[in-house]
């Protein structure tokens, strides 16, 4: 079991080498064309993830994480044409919940979750500005019992959409403005699949949030 766990986090810490190495070329051929400017965008909000698992031992259950505190740093740099490169790192955290079909809920420990992207985002009229990003997504849980008790199933393949409005109007140097996200993954892990289960789920997460909007030299 514990060789089980460590060639786990071996694959995960792979797969987020990949992902940082991708952010970082990406990073570095945009840099030919990108002015020097840079603006960082700190973002905080709430997030609803969709079920994790849908089982049934005598009636339906369904288990995924309660709403969730979010936040997120993103760097953004312009391009031609409008459009702006962007990476970001998100962070969540909240309680794993076990929901029965009779409305009773159970908790199932704490879950965090640890995602990384890099986008292309173009203003709209009127403060809109729209984007679409892909990346890596990690669980982590705060142990290993449960659907995680043989390991989170490393890094998962990530895409994602974002709306979002600013006013023109800025507070000192930061811009404050509204924002929301959407992205999508398919989840499993070591543990589901020995229980039988033979194909990954899609989970969809969304969240709104407040976001600012800094220049930095």
């Amino acid at each position: 079991m514990r060789g089980t766990l460590r060639a786990v986090r071996r694959t995960g810490g792979r797969a987020v080498g990949r992902v940082l190495l991708a952010a970082l070329l990406l990073s570095a051929c945009s840099s030919v064309r990108l002015s020097a400017q840079l603006s960082v965008q700190p973002c905080v909000g709430l997030r609803y993830t969709s079920t994790l698992v849908h089982d049934f031992l005598v009636t339906p259950f369904d288990v995924r994480p309660a709403l969730a505190p979010a936040i997120a740093l993103t760097l953004a740099a312009p391009l031609q044409r409008r459009w702006t490169a962007q990476a970001s790192l998100d962070f969540s955290t909240s309680e794993l919940e076990r929901h029965d079909a009779d409305g009773t809920s159970a908790d199932l420990g704490r879950l965090s979750v640890l995602a990384l992207t890099v986008g292309l985002r173009r203003p709209l009229r009127g403060g809109f500005t729209v984007g679409a990003a892909v990346g890596g997504l990690k669980y982590l849980p705060a142990g290993e019992t449960g659907i995680f008790r043989s390991g989170a199933g490393g890094v998962f393949a990530l895409a994602g959409a974002v709306a979002s409005y600013t006013p023109s109007r800025a507070v000192g140097r930061w811009q404050l403005g509204v924002e929301a996200r959407y992205d999508v993954h398919r989840f499993i892990t070591p543990a589901l699949r020995s229980e039988g289960f033979t194909s990954a789920r899609t989970v969809h997460r969304v969240a709104l949030a407040l976001r600012a909007a800094r220049a930095a030299s």
